[in-house]
């Protein structure tokens, strides 16, 4: 994979795609997890948020690219079912945790450079379909393919 936000969309969307129970994948802005309404989603899903790029120069060759972003398995529940709920936290923490271990094993396959250091964290949204979920901060880290092209240029 090339530290592309193409391809790191799409690696999370193909993984999304690959799991035997998530639904549906969406990226965006953190601030659409947590603000809007929203329906006619697929629970659960994958939501990517739209990830940073903090770069390191050091020698002049290709940058480092470090790309700081967070996954959310979100699913939505009955408001005031808090049997309902109990589950939902249930199954979204062992989906987030079936999301890490392929990353993990991606990691392990030097095909991708995780750094999987975090800790996932409670969400819950005030949308009309009353999601709630787990949420993971990681940071991908690659060369990025920082070449001047004369063409662009007037």
């Amino acid at each position: 994979m090339d530290n592309t936000l193409k391809d790191f969309i799409a690696y999370f969307q193909q993984l999304a795609e690959k799991h035997v129970e998530l639904k549906s994948f969406v990226h965006g802005a953190a601030g659409r997890i947590i603000s809007g309404s929203r329906s006619g989603l697929e629970y659960p899903l994958l939501w990517l948020e739209t990830p940073t790029l903090g770069l390191s120069d050091k020698d002049g060759t290709s940058p480092y690219g470090q790309r700081t972003s967070a996954f959310v398995v979100l699913h939505n529940s009955d408001v005031g079912n808090y049997a309902d709920q109990d589950a939902k936290w249930a199954l979204t923490e062992a989906l987030a945790l079936d999301v890490l271990s392929y990353l993990r094993r991606d990691k392990k396959a030097r095909t991708i450079n995780f750094d999987l250091n975090g800790q996932l964290e409670a969400v819950a949204t005030l949308t009309v379909d009353n999601e709630i979920g787990w949420r993971y901060e990681f940071a991908l880290g690659d060369f990025v393919p920082l070449q001047f092209d004369v063409t662009r240029w007037k």
